[in-house]
């Protein structure tokens, strides 16, 4: 799966479309089965573990309703869903080399609904010893903000971005400690789209190894294949809580692997499943965002087909 940033454009759906019966998608008559750490890396505390109860959360664009405030788009999801998750959790995507001296305006404004946050970042691809000092400098902002965050180090490093595990194990082995060092939380956070899948359990780096892992994990890549056992198995191995940070209709490969409804209720069984069983400890996030101009991920009425899986997975954690 591609980053957000980088994903295909994907149209909007009818509710013919997600019932499955819109020319050109499938009836679904079957569903198928499912290196050595400086010891100051290694043993400093993060400033915040995971939280005691899995976080049930949604991440809301601005474009998703066509407001500028952030906490007005939240609001009206949460509105539209019936239960309080934009304003509990969600990810924030910064830009390539993005640390401004100020919060993101997303967290500001959220901040006092006690929304947390789960913060992709994206340092330089040149591993410079000045964009370390950069990080360092904005998550000693960051700590003395008082707002909840935890770090993703470039999320969905193993779609497109890095072409081998050495290419990546390299990147995270240069930055990752500075995070380490601020005392931040520190997450994997992979894509796992059916052909990035593999990779994302190759580029699972351990030097020094996360503090959580957080998986993008859409219906579209679940009827491609996709299951996430293998990784939330490799974070236990190792005794780091797993979550999904992005989930929701489609990754934007809708031509290839056509979602309907039949299928969105046997994805979020699986995620009831694996909530259930108590192996997504730190939560979820729903993804409700315009992909690029594609509205097909946005919940646009409290009738939506989509609203029972969400409130399935919401209360099986």
């Amino acid at each position: 799966m591609r980053t957000r940033r980088e994903r295909e454009p994907v149209q909007g759906l009818s509710r013919r479309e997600f019932l499955g019966g819109a020319a050109g998608i499938v009836a679904v008559t079957a569903l198928p089965a499912s290196a050595a750490i400086p010891a100051r890396h290694a043993s400093h505390p993060a400033r915040r573990r995971a939280a005691t109860a899995p976080l049930v959360g949604a991440t809301v664009d601005l474009a998703s309703y066509g407001g500028k405030n952030y906490l007005d788009a939240a609001n009206t999801f949460d509105g539209l869903v019936g239960l309080p998750m934009a304003t509990t959790l969600q990810k924030v995507y910064m830009s390539h080399g993005e640390f401004p001296p100020h919060p993101p305006l997303k967290m500001t404004q959220l901040a006092k609904t006690g929304c947390e946050f789960l913060v992709s970042i994206e340092p330089s691809r040149n591993m410079v010893a000045s964009e370390q000092a950069l990080i360092a400098k904005w998550l000693t902002m960051m700590n003395s903000s008082g707002i909840p965050y935890r770090v993703v180090l470039y999320s969905e490093a193993n779609d497109k971005a890095f072409k081998t595990a050495a290419e990546w194990f390299a990147y995270w082995s240069f930055y990752a400690p500075v995070v380490k060092d601020a005392g931040a939380v520190l997450a994997y956070n992979c894509g796992c789209g059916f052909k990035a899948l593999p990779r994302a359990e190759a580029y699972f780096p351990s030097n020094p190894s996360p503090d959580e892992l957080w998986m993008d994990f859409y219906a579209t890549s679940f009827r491609g294949g996709s299951r996430i056992d293998t990784l939330i198995g490799q974070a236990d191995a190792i005794g780091i809580p797993a979550g999904i940070a992005e989930w929701d209709w489609s990754a934007g490969n809708l031509i290839f692997t056509p979602m309907t409804l039949p299928w969105w209720n046997a994805y979020c069984e699986y995620i009831v499943s694996l909530a259930s069983a108590g192996k997504l400890s730190l939560g979820s996030i729903f993804f409700n965002a315009v992909a690029k101009g594609g509205r097909a991920d946005v919940i646009d009425s409290a009738s939506d087909p989509r609203i029972p899986g969400v409130h399935r997975v919401a209360q099986a954690f």
